[in-house]
């Protein structure tokens, strides 16, 4: 193999950042590490996060639908993402009717 092989080789991310668009750059970077879960593993840690910190349901599930809106609109989310996230939102409002009947 020589050097010449190598040289048309596009590297994840190249082709959006000589086009100058470097956030499509970044993200297809790290989406690609991730197997295409960036976006829910992200959102997995911010709601983690959060619920560990406040310790309050609600909150979580509030900031979970507005950042559900924002990706779920654009096109970095694959559909099975969607549904992951939008289950683990119906889990939180399930969790906040057990704490509005039962635990009062």
């Amino acid at each position: 193999m020589g050097l010449l092989e190598f040289v048309g080789t596009n590297t994840t991310g190249w082709s959006e950042l000589y086009d100058g668009n470097m956030i499509l750059a970044a993200f297809t970077m790290y989406d690609t590490a991730f197997l295409g879960w960036s976006v829910a593993i992200l959102f997995f840690v911010y709601q983690f996060m959060l619920y560990i910190k406040t310790q309050n349901v609600a909150l979580c599930f509030t900031t979970g639908a507005l950042f559900t809106s924002l990706y779920v609109g654009s096109t970095f989310v694959k559909p099975i993402t969607q549904f992951v996230m939008f289950t683990l939102l119906v889990i939180e409002v399930a969790a906040i009717a057990y704490i509005w009947v039962w635990k009062k």
